[in-house]
């Protein structure tokens, strides 16, 4: 129950961070300190812009676009798949029809070996 608990969360924040409205909203939770306290130096700057906006505001870019990866990689492989299906089912009726063609040789040579051991 444990693990199942933990695999809905874990679904339900996967698609909540990897989200462009996820992006948005840290982002505006990231710049709106600069509102309050503005940084001075240049050095404080681009601590601050390294540190908090690239960070913060990177989380959610980067689980979109795995999440988008994901979803192509996914639907290759659904498309491998069933045309693997299709021709596994195809070797299948060819198999078949040789089985078949087969026990019809098999019973034409037993005839024909019953005819000349007479």
């Amino acid at each position: 129950m444990y693990k199942r608990f933990n695999n809905w969360f874990g679904n339900i924040l996967v698609n909540a961070l990897s989200s462009m409205e996820a992006f948005y909203i840290i982002t505006a939770l990231v710049l709106f300190p600069l509102v309050i306290q503005k940084p001075e130096t240049l050095i404080l700057w681009v601590m601050y812009m390294s540190t908090t906006i690239f960070q913060a505001s990177s989380l959610p870019v980067i689980s979109y676009t795995a999440k988008k990866s994901g979803e192509k990689t996914e639907k290759k492989i659904d498309e491998i798949y069933n045309a693997i299906m299709i021709e596994l089912n195809y070797m299948k009726e060819i198999q078949q029809s040789e089985s078949e063609e087969r026990a019809k040789l098999q019973q034409i040579i037993a005839e024909i070996h019953e005819h000349y051991t007479k």
